[in-house]
């Protein structure tokens, strides 16, 4: 089966679909969940060492990782998610000893993990928020012996000794729907590993049903691996012929591209191809990844209940307070508007429909007026102004 096959099968579900892309940055209000499947592919081409030299592999030498991960984030306040998951890790490496040829394996589970976002109030179109991660790694490597043929056909699953990760990252999100993120922070990667920072930058170009992602993965050691001064002192596992594990003050950068699918009002599928084309102690080659996404979040129920209401009352927004947290919209009490109603507000366009952008309540009418205070945003990238569709379903 073919890609556009593919497309064609998935054609009646992405019409229906509803979230296209979230930015990583963006907390689920309370009692939302968000729960992610997702499996990447790495092939290694090159191998570089600790200053930096790649070397390819030669004929008979390979290494290739399959990685599955399951995940579930969880909206404890509106402002606070934590989440739990477990990656699960399969890999095989070709390789010589000697004069003999070996095909070394090793699977199951890699880590189980707990994360944390922490969403501050967002600044105009950009969100701030503080991240955390602890991995702990349910394993021990043994030494290997050369002359063992068991050790020789068994890798290790991956470096031993639990993870910690702390950091910040900011979306801006643009009035056409664009996204722009960096996010990076302080890691430690594992007993004897050098601790690290860690960085990322995307932009995602979101439509209603279809996003475009491209952006960089990268690593930057602080230097400061237990073996840096004596690499020979380091423990002989078996890594096969990949540069993985056991490396010395590792770094990276990956380039990669992404296509996301919506696939309902709650579902996405995610697309990602990335290549390794730098570093340091470390593996060069390219990774496909597929992303299953199934998010449920408060503000995003709404939005999809609300293309579903019938409204009695359509106005339009005439004025709009300074600070974008109060308008006026063109009716009132002669149009049966009272106090304490609620009002969804959308942005209409002739190409992607209607598109609902806040929620509000009725603070004060008068004969043909009312003032209406935000109490919900739902599309940060759409601008609180003058021109909005106000709906209401009068009492």
């Amino acid at each position: 089966m073919n890609f556009l096959s593919v497309l064609l099968l998935l054609a009646p579900a992405i019409l229906w679909g509803q979230t296209s892309y979230v930015p990583p940055t963006r907390v689920l209000k309370e009692r939302g969940s968000e729960i992610r499947l997702s499996g990447d592919y790495f092939q290694t081409a090159k191998v570089v060492d600790q200053k930096g030299k790649s070397t390819s592999l030669t004929d008979g030498h390979s290494f290739s990782r399959y990685q599955g991960e399951i995940s579930g984030l969880f909206g404890l306040t509106d402002d606070f998610n934590a989440g739990l998951g477990a990656r699960f890790r399969q890999q095989q490496s070709n390789f010589t000893s000697g004069t003999t040829d070996y095909t070394a394996k090793a699977g199951g589970i890699q880590s189980i993990f707990a994360k944390f976002l922490f969403g501050f109030e967002p600044v105009n179109r950009t969100q701030f928020t503080l991240e955390g991660m602890f991995r702990y790694n349910p394993y021990t490597n043994d030494e290997i012996d050369n002359t063992s043929t068991t050790d020789l056909n068994r890798l290790i699953l991956g470096d031993q000794g639990n993870e910690y990760s702390v950091g910040l990252g900011v979306t801006y999100s643009s009035l056409s729907n664009n996204h722009y993120t960096f996010r990076g922070g302080w890691r430690r990667p594992g007993d004897d590993l050098s601790t690290e920072f860690y960085w990322n930058g995307e932009i995602a170009l979101q439509f209603r049903y279809v996003a475009a992602i491209a952006g960089v993965d990268g690593v930057t050691s602080l230097k400061n691996s237990t073996y840096e001064s004596k690499p020979s002192d380091r423990p002989a596992w078996n890594t096969g012929s990949s540069g993985l594990y056991n490396s010395i003050n590792r770094e990276w950068i990956a380039p990669y591209l992404g296509l996301n699918f919506t696939l309902g009002p709650a579902w996405r599928v995610e697309f990602k191809g990335s290549q390794v084309v730098s570093g340091r102690s470390t593996d060069l080659g390219t990774a496909f990844g597929i992303s299953l996404v199934r998010r449920m979040d408060q503000s995003e129920e709404k939005v999809v209940d609300a293309q579903f209401k019938t409204y009695d009352l359509e106005a339009t927004v005439t004025k709009v307070s300074e600070k974008k947290t109060y308008v006026v919209i063109d009716k009132g009490l002669s149009d049966d508007l009272e106090k304490g109603m609620k009002v969804d507000f959308f942005e209409y366009d002739y190409v992607g429909g209607n598109s609902l952008v806040a929620r509000g309540v009725v603070l004060k009418v008068s004969a043909d007026k009312a003032i209406v205070k935000l109490t919900h945003r739902y599309n940060l990238s759409k601008e609180i102004k003058e021109g909005l569709v106000g709906r209401v379903t009068l009492k």
